[in-house]
């Protein structure tokens, strides 16, 4: 899979979550630019392991920011 199509499926995700794709860049960080509270940074990790088959550690999920 190359890397456009797996930034063009993550913008998809973030799409269907209410996020506008002119809000979108590599440096947004969830909670502070794009406005995720922790049910929203939960909900994008389930369809990301949805979309892209796998399993992200909860040791992993508390890191996660951009």
């Amino acid at each position: 899979m190359t890397t456009t199509r797996i930034t063009d499926q993550l913008s998809d995700i973030l799409t269907n979550l209410g996020i506008r794709s002119t809000a979108l860049s590599d440096e947004a960080h969830f909670i502070r630019v794009l406005g995720f509270d922790s049910l929203d940074v939960t909900e994008l990790l389930l369809q990301v392991e949805t979309q892209f088959g796998l399993r992200i550690q909860d040791e992993d999920r508390s890191k996660l920011q951009t």
